[in-house]
């Protein structure tokens, strides 16, 4: 089965995930391995929608709708942000849905509530100095307890872990256990 986790925005990030029935790929659980990683494409400051359309295509080509299934975030405006900002994430999200649709890929949209509180589990909690809890250092440290030889950077010249990348791997593990 392959599953599909997304985590939405211009810094947004796919991830691939397939079950290979027990072969130990990288070194993880054994069932899984990740099979690739794409990041939202940019030109310039403007979503790249062919090379999305590309995307799409490879990940639904030759599989079988009931063989896969995608998670991605449900998000929704983000308290403080500008109105400029708020409107081109909902059309990033807009776009990946059609996009979804148009290749035949079955989703289900995830509250970031529903999908962390699932990875977070055995996870101490992590504050920000303001004492709200600090969510990029949650995940990171549930994606180390889970995949622990998984590079979570960007690209290979990134020296720290990228958020959108780790997030998309929790949503495509969360979509393992649940679909």
């Amino acid at each position: 089965m392959i599953r599909i986790g997304i985590d939405p925005g211009k810094n947004g990030f796919i991830c691939i995930m397939n079950d290979l029935d027990g072969m130990i790929i990288n070194g993880d659980n054994p069932d899984i391995t990740i099979k690739e990683y794409y990041n939202i494409p940019i030109i310039g400051q403007e979503v790249d929608l062919n090379t999305m359309d590309s995307i799409f295509k490879n990940i639904s080509m030759g599989v079988r709708f009931e063989n896969y299934h995608c998670c991605i975030e449900d998000v929704h405006a983000i308290f403080g942000s500008s109105a400029k900002a708020t409107f081109s994430f909902g059309w990033i999200v807009g776009v990946l849905e059609a996009l979804l649709v148009a290749h035949g890929i079955p989703y289900t949209k995830v509250k970031p509530k529903e999908w962390q509180k699932e990875m977070w589990q055995g996870v101490p909690i992590q504050k920000k100095p303001n004492g709200r809890t600090d969510t990029k250092a949650m995940s990171l440290l549930a994606a180390k307890r889970l995949f622990p030889n998984e590079d979570l950077t960007a690209t290979e010249r990134s020296v720290k872990p990228h958020d959108g990348k780790i997030d998309a791997l929790l949503l495509a593990e969360y979509c393992r256990r649940k679909f």
